[in-house]
């Protein structure tokens, strides 16, 4: 399918598509006339990017998730790079986690002063 069609199908931009591609995320191929031709494959892969994208990751990430797909590497170097992931996965959690709790404490605070009339939550918050 050409890229009017893939743009249809996969809900993407001409704009996000060609993005995609200078990114490495998405490959079409050329055809002799220089269009590019994409399968439903390539529709696979940015509705997984798109879920990628949706959890939190960077596409620097996605493309190095693309690239273990993509590539023939042994096992053992597949593992290596996805624990790696995880680890960056468990480091964000940790810190999201944080700032869950500093919310929740900023929240608590206002609702047990919400006459309060210099409210400083916001300025705790970015200290």
């Amino acid at each position: 399918m050409l890229i009017g069609e893939f743009s249809r199908k996969s809900k993407l931009t001409r704009e996000a598509i060609r993005f995609y591609e200078k990114e490495g995320l998405l490959v079409g191929t050329r055809k002799d006339n220089n269009y590019r031709e994409y399968s439903e494959k390539d529709i696979r892969v940015v509705q997984f990017i798109a879920s990628l994208k949706e959890l939190g990751f960077t596409l620097p990430e996605i493309k190095n998730i693309l690239d273990l797909y993509n590539s023939e590497q042994k096992c053992k170097d597949v593992q290596r790079k996805l624990e790696k992931n995880l680890e960056n996965i468990e480091n964000k959690l940790t810190t999201l986690k944080n700032v869950k709790e500093n919310l929740l404490k900023s929240i608590k605070e206002c609702e047990e002063n919400p006459d309060k009339k210099s409210c400083n939550i916001i300025a705790k918050i970015l200290l």
